[in-house]
């Protein structure tokens, strides 16, 4: 079975947080992901011995985005930043401006950081094995 990679950069969400002087990101959050795809265009190919090796590189994949994802969501949150409904689009972004108002937001703002950080390096640590065993196939060259 062949597989094609689309390599994928993970980076925070610029918006909020250029606006708000009070809170400091924490540095290394940017984390490479493989995608599978069907597209031949996007990346060399990998064979995989089974299809439940390529499941479960899917699966890796998913969880990880998933847990990635869900980390910045959680952050956003305790900062104050909403998403909801809108007119004329999906959803919209709303930023709950109280949260700046309460004492010790620099103090909350590190320790919503610190539990999103360890979140996406726990996150990356368990998809590590299957980012190097992609990777090392990718390395290898296109399967005969």
């Amino acid at each position: 079975m062949t597989l094609f990679f689309r390599s994928r950069t993970f980076e925070l969400a610029p918006k909020p947080w250029a606006t708000m002087s009070w809170v400091e990101i924490p540095a290394g959050l940017t984390f490479v992901l493989y995608e599978p795809t069907t597209v031949t265009a996007f990346g060399s190919p990998v064979s995989a011995e089974s299809a439940a090796q390529a499941t479960r590189w899917a699966n890796a994949y998913e969880a990880f985005d998933a847990e990635l994802r869900d980390a910045q969501s959680e952050v956003r949150y305790a900062h104050g930043i909403r998403t909801k409904p809108g007119f004329m689009a999906d959803n919209r972004t709303v930023r709950l401006r109280r949260y700046d108002l309460v004492p010790g937001r620099r103090t909350r703002s590190v320790e919503a950081w610190e539990h999103c950080a360890a979140r996406m390096r726990a996150a990356d640590a368990a998809y590590q094995p299957v980012r190097d065993e992609i990777e090392a196939r990718r390395a290898a060259g296109s399967p005969s």
